[in-house]
């Protein structure tokens, strides 16, 4: 299944005035792995209802990721890769997947601003399909609490 196809197949590289493809963008280190753990977990586990996965929810996931400001710059494989870890291990083993991924979710915890970021993109994955379900609430509710932040400041 493809992640999404903007992180499948690539554009081709524009070049610059010389004729060569532009350097990268620097990377932001500090939005790094433990950001991307946490977020992509948060996406699995909010995708995962009663131990299966909607592949269409999956799909809205996929490109949701794909398209945001900060994970859109990752790789796309590391980006694919981790997400379908993180949603096969919810559904192996329910229990022991969730709590794999709530130790992913918790590697923000260390810096606010990324835990926050983490919430809300919870928030956004809760409502692709509309309104946020009782599922979903739990989930982020759980969150916060893992990560050390109010859920109220979610208006949870």
């Amino acid at each position: 299944m493809a992640f999404s196809n903007r992180l499948v197949s690539p554009a081709s590289p524009h070049t610059d005035s010389t004729g060569r493809p532009p350097r990268p963008e620097p990377r932001n280190d500090l939005w790094g792995e433990s950001f991307r753990d946490a977020a992509l977990g948060m996406c699995a586990v909010l995708s995962a209802t009663d131990g299966r996965i909607d592949p269409a929810a999956r799909m809205r996931v996929a490109q949701m990721v794909g398209a945001h400001e900060v994970l859109g710059r990752q790789s796309a494989d590391d980006l694919r890769n981790l997400f379908e870890d993180n949603c096969a291990r919810l559904i192996m083993d329910p229990a022991f997947g969730h709590a794999y991924v709530m130790a992913q979710i918790a590697k923000a915890t260390e810096q606010p601003e990324h835990a926050r970021a983490v919430v809300r993109i919870g928030l956004i994955v809760g409502r692709i399909e509309g309104e946020l379900d009782a599922h979903a609430v739990t989930v982020i509710r759980e969150a916060c609490q893992v990560l050390r932040l109010d859920p109220h400041e979610f208006g949870m």
